[in-house]
């Protein structure tokens, strides 16, 4: 039998100051890197993981519909966060004049960048009359549409305003503002959405007014019409709204719940309000919102 002999190879020479030197250079800036990776992709926590795990295994269906692809939040992130968390993504941006989407071309190359990953894709619509120019093309690449009641007309025939923008307008006569308000609340929850966000909300000034204004007669009425329309009720991350007592009326009703964390950046969010009240209030799967395409 042949023996095939390698000639020894010396090992090369290595200059070790000159590698501690690279080292010293290239070193921070790999740690800083990976650094930045974990920061970009940030990790659950345990007590996330494990109220995701219980709820699981009790069969609720976990899907956070309100994921906002603004302040460096894009729809790689959103996807890994699906992946580490279980929790199912749906992304979505404003539409409507003056908004980041605000006509059907952006629309169009918001969805075919969204959808280079598999996540739910919709739209938050803030125009009354966004289903009369939605494009017959973007309706069929959307999955579901969510609106909010935070934005309306502050006279009958008024400029839209962001109630959240307090500063922008004034409440002269309370008692005739949250009668309108209610109208517009039900015009939102009777348009073809499939997600109505935040429910029950109030400016800050008017918070005052909201167990006398939404006392269990306007309650229903909105439920109501949420049951009737086949519309979801968000139980929103960083909003103290709807009441526990709403949450109450509403699955009493039949109506159906959903979560969202509603951001304005890419920082992780545990959901943990919603959570917490999936949990406390034994919520069963068939009270949650299962998106029919």
């Amino acid at each position: 039998m042949a023996v095939c002999c390698r000639p020894y190879a010396a090992a090369p020479y290595v200059d070790t100051q000159m590698m501690r030197y690279f080292l010293s250079l290239f070193c921070p800036l790999f740690l800083s890197g990976i650094a930045a990776a974990a920061e970009e992709f940030p990790q659950p926590s345990p007590q996330m993981l494990g109220q995701v795990a219980r709820l699981k295994a009790k069969n609720i269906p976990l899907v956070d519909y309100h994921i906002h692809l603004r302040g460096g939040m894009t729809a790689e992130k959103a996807f890994d966060w699906e992946k580490r968390t279980g929790i199912r993504s749906g992304v979505l941006e404003n539409t409507g004049k003056g908004w980041p989407l605000s006509d059907n071309e952006k629309l169009a190359t918001f969805i075919k960048d969204a959808k280079r990953f598999p996540l739910l894709v919709g739209i938050q619509v803030n125009d009354r009359d966004w289903y009369k120019t939605l494009s017959p093309e973007n309706a069929k690449q959307i999955d579901y549409v969510l609106a909010d009641t935070m934005i309306m007309a502050l006279t009958p025939n008024g400029k839209p305003q962001k109630l959240w923008l307090e500063n922008e307008y004034e409440i002269a006569d309370p008692p005739a503002w949250l009668d309108r308000y209610f109208e517009h609340c039900l015009t939102v929850v009777n348009e073809p959405i499939q997600i109505l966000a935040n429910p029950t909300y109030l400016p800050p000034r008017m918070e005052k007014y909201s167990d006398e204004f939404w006392n269990t007669e306007r309650m229903t009425k909105l439920i109501d019409a949420a049951v009737k329309n086949n519309v979801a009720l968000e139980i929103q991350s960083p909003s103290k709204f709807p009441s526990n007592r709403f949450i109450e009326i509403a699955r009493k009703k039949g109506a159906v719940l959903s979560v969202g964390r509603n951001n304005f950046d890419d920082r992780k969010d545990e959901l943990k309000r919603p959570l917490d009240l999936l949990e406390s209030l034994n919520i069963k799967p068939e009270e949650m919102f299962i998106l029919k395409k």
